[in-house]
C-alpha cells in the first residue's frame, strides 16, 4: 500500500459444490491507511454469491447489507435531531 491512502478488494470465499451448484461467496474491503502510520481501518461487507450449474447457467446474487443500512439510517437520524435541536435554539423554544 505504499504511496496510497485508500484500496478497495474484493475476495472471493471457499466455492461450495451441492447437487451440481457451485456457490462462491463474494466480499468487498475497503482498507484505509494514513502513509507513515501503524495501523489503519478496515471495512468489509458482503457483495454477493456467484451461482453456476454444471451445464453453464451463472448468476451472480447480490446481498443486501442491512448492517450498511441500519448505520445510514441511524447516521440520518443523528443529523436530522441536531437540526431539529438547532431550530428550537434559534427560536428560543430550548
Amino acid at each position: 500500500m505504499a504511496g496510497t491512502f485508500w484500496v478497495r478488494k474484493i475476495s472471493e470465499g471457499k466455492p461450495l459444490t451441492v447437487n451440481g451448484w457451485t456457490l462462491v461467496p463474494l466480499s468487498q474491503a475497503l482498507v484505509i491507511q494514513l502513509p507513515g502510520w501503524r495501523g489503519g481501518l478496515v471495512w468489509n461487507r458482503p457483495l454477493g454469491v456467484w451461482v453456476s450449474r454444471d451445464e453453464g447457467q451463472e448468476h451472480f446474487l447480490p446481498v443486501r447489507d442491512t448492517t450498511r443500512t441500519a448505520i445510514l439510517a441511524m447516521l440520518a437520524g443523528a443529523i436530522s435531531f441536531l437540526l431539529v435541536m438547532s431550530l428550537f435554539r434559534r427560536r428560543g423554544w430550548c
